[in-house]
């Protein structure tokens, strides 16, 4: 690939994915219904600390941000809703969609999306939720946890709440990160259950 198509396509989903960090960060603040995801914990630091490499990296961006783009067009699918993340091309989609027909659609543009390797989902409808509020404060508290615990602040884990459930995404390099991140969520006020996709990769 020409290096400058390369760099445009980087910058592209730069750009696509700012406000959707920024709306999933504060949009909870305006609605106590809608069990929200797409709260990163690590994307302010995550080149410099990923595991991944920078080419790595890209890449998976590039293969987030044509899901999302897809998610954006497709009725009864929302990117408020359902996180997308890309590890070394396995994609994760979490959230909530409305009933099962919405997530056969997702994980289906998912599947026929360019640089997918496998496809993960943790996909719940609304009546499985029941009453949950608290998507925001269990965020929060997680993130002050996992920010102070030395042995996992610097791998490129991703935490998303669903339903006052939490599910890890991302690359470790030890089970001890996953232990502390998996003990750190069970101890929080709220929280429902404890899912972990996080995957341990060593060099």
């Amino acid at each position: 690939m020409d290096f400058r198509l390369f760099l445009r396509q980087i910058l592209r989903a730069l750009a696509f994915l700012a406000p959707a960090i920024f709306l999933g960060g504060c949009l909870e603040y305006f609605t106590t219904v809608t069990p929200l995801t797409g709260i990163n914990v690590y994307d302010a630091y995550q080149v410099s600390q990923d595991e991944r490499g920078i080419y790595s990296i890209a890449k998976d961006k590039i293969v987030k941000t044509k899901i999302q783009t897809k998610i954006f067009g497709t009725s009864g699918l929302s990117n408020l809703n359902v996180d997308v993340e890309s590890f070394y091309g396995d994609v994760y989609l979490i959230g909530v969609v409305p009933d099962a027909e919405h997530k056969e659609k997702l994980v289906e543009l998912a599947k026929n999306t360019s640089g997918v390797n496998k496809i993960y989902t943790y996909i719940r409808f609304p009546k499985d939720g029941g009453e949950c509020e608290g998507n925001l404060a269990i965020m929060l508290n997680l993130k002050n946890n996992l920010f102070k615990d030395s042995i996992i602040s610097g791998t490129s884990v991703r935490v998303s709440v669903v339903q006052c459930n939490v599910v890890f995404t991302g690359i470790i390099t030890d089970i001890e990160q996953e232990k502390h991140a998996i003990w750190y969520a069970k101890h929080i006020n709220g929280v429902r259950d404890v899912y972990s996709f996080l995957k341990i990769f060593k060099d």
